[in-house]
């Protein structure tokens, strides 16, 4: 019976030909959509779910009040964690890690800057690291380092266990083990080499330093929970631990402590007012919601085009009913038929999905592989197949299996107008949803825009930094490097800092001014640089000056926005004004307008800017104007390896690592406005199929019209009329959906684009111009024809 169904099925395959491409095409295309999407969705799910007890890991965090804001924090000071383990028994585990960082190792013939970690060594069995050569206990040894098996593979085709490679160009450390890679998909996934926090402590005074004290938060605490214990109860324990231990200054911005658990570190990683805010778990949703919707799309063509053209096979399912063939007997032949063009459509959206997999993989930021040996994938197409047959294939199924033999054979069958309210409903459906797509697309570009065209207060074109990696490179003296480096003009400035412009910077809840309220507990960032940073990077000074060697006092100066200037003197100028940071009193020598250094989605806050020459890692150099930038970069190169021949010269241009703030919203933008034509395309391709039944059905009425006198136009706009009732109720019920969802996603940005008219009205207009464009070929077709020849048969 199945062979007899599938036979018939075939058969009027072939024999549509064109109704058949049309709902191939379209189910082929949602089906592509739904399975990128899909992939997307699982990897996001997936992150982080390769590691043993994922369930039971979280890192400590801690909300940090300034003046009224807070502001949610991962780090804690190096004691935290020797003092948790043996005060908490919830805790299984707790270890504590730094990074990662940028780290150079090289042998005699490669050099590799690869990100690597400081940590201790129950990291290893925590994060279930695989040591696949080498020690089980890799990290007992003070000077040793463990490499994972891709950089093992680039540095040696022997055995590298044992081997005493360079570290940072200055240090010899022995590889005692090799790791298997971390998922690419993990907070780990970049890390190819890890050494411990003991060596880090040993390698200079700053760094034994910051191991000293409860009043640095830079050092990562990890835990793991014994079992049956809940990071909420935990959570509860911690609260008041920091604050009880740590310095003044730590306790006056009132660090309250919680778990946060692993399962959230990729998802609900935001925090707004001290409570989580989503994240990537909103992308999730939302292109979740598309993919689904955009299957649905596909479906709905397959009812619409099913129902619309039942009274073409209303003789069969006559003849078949008096023949004896029972209802669930014809459902089932209906089903199959849905089954047959969703298998096809499947196995065309397979080898799509193949094909765009290295395309999407780039748009999307991620390594997918299609996992054809795994029995799980196997299991979800075949459920897969099976729900997009049923979902296509039900209501056609039921709708044509109930027609009265003996109406159907007499000639009496019509399609009712229930069938036909439904095929308008459906089309209205997928219009709306279309609608709504393209709105909250534009929406996005334009919040990406708005946000791009603020000002930054600083020159983000025409230079770049470097980041120094080595010790060697530390110690080069800054003055002879910055002359040799404007030596020859290509070259105009050379600065060092802490951080560069487009990068991170510290903060400091024990910087006081006179006349400050000591309730009072603003966020207030700084930087440490050099004099010449503010004219690298182009600063933009309402008042006073930048900093002078011609003024040795300016060693003790700060440069501050103009946020701060405002605190330290409200309603008059801050020159001359002195503020306390660093346990020194500092005085304001310039004003400097606001600038975007906590990302350009969010508020900013009180910014200084002060003078200090040790512990800066990073380099920014402007280029002269009527320089070329191969020049200045090779001259740069030259410049960095007279100090240090091992140096990597890794640069990045800062406009490009600004523009890697934008990444995320960029992304979901490029990928919703692909899902948006797609579904445009869907869509259309259902309209034209309906738009050519449509015409076929009318062709006897367009003939009389014409011999009566009727003008193509005329008739282009009888056939395109429902059409465009259809798409005006859908714009009239998507734009205000679009509008509430483009709302809803706007409200976790601070700083946000006002939503603009216009943007529905040339979502609602450019629906409308697609639509039209898709019917008017068959409507100018069918008015065009000879009415002879319709009228011939009459």
């Amino acid at each position: 019976m199945l062979k007899n169904y599938l036979t018939i099925g075939w058969r009027n395959l072939v024999r549509n030909t064109g109704f058949s491409l049309i709902n191939i095409s379209g189910l082929t295309v949602g089906m592509t959509v739904s399975m990128l999407i899909g992939f997307w969705v699982h990897d996001e799910l997936s992150f982080n779910r390769n590691f043993k007890n994922y369930d039971r890991i979280g890192a400590v965090w801690h909300h940090l009040t300034f003046n009224g804001e807070i502001i949610s924090h991962n780090g804690t000071p190096y004691p935290y964690a020797n003092e948790a383990r043996s005060t908490f028994p919830e805790f299984k585990q707790v270890v504590k890690a730094l990074g990662p960082y940028d780290l150079v190792i090289s042998d005699a013939d490669n050099q590799f800057s690869r990100k690597g970690l400081y940590v201790e060594p129950e990291f290893l069995d925590m994060f279930s690291a695989n040591i696949v050569a080498g020690s089980q206990k890799p990290l007992d040894e003070l000077h040793s380092i463990i490499i994972n098996q891709s950089l093992a593979k680039a540095l040696s085709d022997n055995d590298i266990i044992g081997k005493v490679i360079k570290f940072n160009s200055d240090d010899d450390l022995v590889v005692t083990g090799v790791f298997e890679d971390f998922p690419a998909n993990s907070n780990f996934g970049e890390i190819q080499m890890i050494t411990s926090l003991e060596y880090y402590a040993s390698i200079s005074e700053a760094n034994r330093n910051g191991t000293n004290g409860w009043g640095n938060l830079i050092f990562d605490t990890y835990v793991m929970l014994n079992d049956n214990v809940k990071f909420e109860d935990v959570s509860k324990k911690i609260t008041g631990f920091l604050g009880e231990k740590s310095v003044k200054e730590i306790q006056a911005i009132n660090p309250v402590g919680f778990v946060f658990p692993m399962s959230d570190w990729n998802l609900r990683s935001n925090f707004k007012d001290g409570k989580q805010a989503g994240g990537k778990i909103d992308f999730v949703w939302m292109f979740g919601t598309v993919g689904i919707f955009i299957l649905i799309l596909a479906c709905i063509n397959f009812v619409n085009l099913s129902t619309a053209r039942s009274e073409k096979r209303s003789k069969e399912i006559g003849v078949r009913k008096v023949m004896g063939s029972r209802r669930e007997q014809l459902v089932a032949q209906f089903l199959s038929e849905s089954q047959l063009i969703t298998v096809i459509a499947f196995l065309l959206s397979l080898v799509l999905v193949m094909m765009l997999l290295p395309w999407y993989n780039t748009i999307a930021e991620k390594n997918i592989t299609i996992p054809f040996g795994n029995p799980w994938f196997i299991a979800i197409c075949l459920a897969f197949i099976t729900f997009t047959s049923v979902m296509a294939g039900s209501y056609p199924a039921l709708y044509m299996s109930s027609f009265n033999p003996v109406k159907v054979l007499k000639g009496a069958i019509r399609t009712g107008r229930a069938s036909l309210t439904l095929r308008k409903a459906l089309v209205v459906f997928q219009f709306t949803i279309c609608i709504a797509i393209i709105g909250c697309t534009i929406v996005v570009f334009q919040q990406i825009q708005y946000s791009k065209d603020r000002p930054a207060g600083f020159d983000q074109k025409g230079a770049f930094f470097i980041q120094i990696k080595t010790p060697v490179l530390q110690k080069a003296d800054y003055n002879l490097m910055r002359n040799d480096l404007l030596a020859n003009g290509v070259i105009e400035n050379m600065a060092t800092s802490d951080h560069p412009i487009s990068g991170g910077m510290g903060a400091d809840a024990a910087i006081t001014w006179q006349g400050k309220d000591p309730a009072h507990q603003p966020l207030i960032a700084f930087n440490v640089v050099s004099h010449d940073f503010p004219k690298t990077n182009g600063f933009l000074f309402v008042e006073g000056r930048d900093f002078s060697r011609d003024y040795r006092t300016d060693s003790l100066a700060i440069v501050v926005n103009e946020m701060c200037a405002s605190l330290v003197a409200p309603g008059k100028s801050a020159l001359g004004s002195k503020m306390t940071l660093g346990g020194r009193e500092r005085e304001i020598i310039g004003v400097i307008k606001d600038q975007l250094r906590w990302g350009p989605y969010s508020k900013q806050s009180p910014h200084v800017y002060l003078i200090g020459y040790k512990n800066s890692p990073f380099i920014t150099i402007r280029i002269s104007k009527d320089a070329s930038v191969k020049a200045a970069l090779a001259h740069a190169e030259t410049v960095v390896h007279k100090y240090d021949p091992g140096a990597p010269f890794d640069y990045k241009f800062i406009d490009e690592d600004f523009g890697q703030q934008f990444r995320t919203e960029e992304r979901a933008g490029n990928m919703a406005a692909v899902f948006a034509l797609l579904a445009i395309f869907i869509s259309c391709m259902g309209v034209l199929g309906l738009a050519s039944f449509a015409a076929s059905q009318r062709v006897k009425e367009i003939g009389v019209r014409k011999v009566l006198g009727a003008s193509v136009f005329s008739i282009w706009r009888m056939l395109s009329k429902d059409f465009v009732i259809l798409v005006v109720i859908a714009i009239v019920i998507g734009v205000p959906i679009s509008r509430y969802v483009a709302d809803q996603w706007l409200a976790k940005y601070d700083y946000r684009v006002d939503i603009s008219w216009w943007v529905f009205v040339a979502t609602g207009l450019g629906a409308l111009a697609i639509t039209l464009g898709t019917i008017s070929y068959q409507a100018i077709k069918a008015a065009s024809a000879n009415p002879v020849n319709s009228l011939r048969s009459e």
